[in-house]
């Protein structure tokens, strides 16, 4: 059940909430590896010359990236910001192991950074949604790239090692990486799989789409780098 920090949140038509969270959805690029990621922080270094900004994606979608010569890019849904490792420092932390599928993109720049406005609220560390709870997610699927499109479904059910939450609906190579939210714009997951229903080698059925919890990304922020959390 949400928690009384979420309810002074209202609920809101998921236009809306789409509308709110594009606005820190990106694109990250190097080589021929692409997937979803999204804006959860942002700050100033000590001496307040450079910003720096926090996307949070999939371990997948980034692990080949970390040694990679290639130039790294994050482009903005609306394509008008883009952090390139050419020009900014870009780096990659991993949260928990591999099974986790978790992590940060920090991108730190001389440039301004879009607006503190734009950041999303977060679900409470100690919040996980019910079953038959209504989400949505976003992100950059091949097939249109790189167009970001909207998907909509409920919680079906949990795993447990790793926590994750099982959802009623699709997850398109592109895809991985990105936002899950409620209809109040809460932050809850990001995408890291799609779990098809394979009935043999060559019979494929609608499956699962696999998120994993933004509670770790949460806690990290808090008590790591000691952020402020909407």
């Amino acid at each position: 059940m949400p928690s009384e920090k979420t309810k002074k949140w209202p609920e809101l038509p998921w236009d809306e909430v789409v509308d709110r969270v594009v606005k820190s959805l990106y694109r990250v690029y190097a080589g021929q590896s692409a997937g979803t990621c999204f804006l959860v922080s942002l700050g100033l270094t000590h001496d307040k010359t450079h910003a720096y900004a926090i996307f949070a994606t999939a371990w997948h979608v980034v692990k080949d990236m970390v040694d990679s010569t290639d130039d790294i890019q994050l482009v903005s849904a609306d394509k008008q910001k883009t952090f390139s490792s050419r020009t900014d420092l870009i780096s990659f932390a991993a949260l928990g192991n591999s099974l986790y599928d978790t992590a940060l993109i920090i991108a730190k720049t001389g440039d301004p950074i879009v607006s503190q406005s734009d950041l999303l609220p977060i679900l409470p560390t100690d919040s996980m949604l019910a079953r038959g709870a209504e989400i949505g997610w976003l992100g950059f699927p091949g097939v249109v790239e790189p167009e970001p499109c909207f998907f909509h479904g409920y919680i079906s059910g949990y795993l447990r090692n790793p926590p994750t939450y099982l959802v009623d609906g699709v997850a398109i190579n592109g895809v991985s990486g990105g936002p899950a939210i409620d209809n109040r714009a809460h932050l809850i997951g990001l995408v890291s799989a799609y779990l098809p229903n394979r009935l043999d080698k060559t019979t494929t059925l609608p499956g699962m789409t696999a998120l994993i919890p933004i509670n770790a990304i949460r806690y990290y922020m808090e008590h790591v780098l000691g952020a402020d959390v909407l």
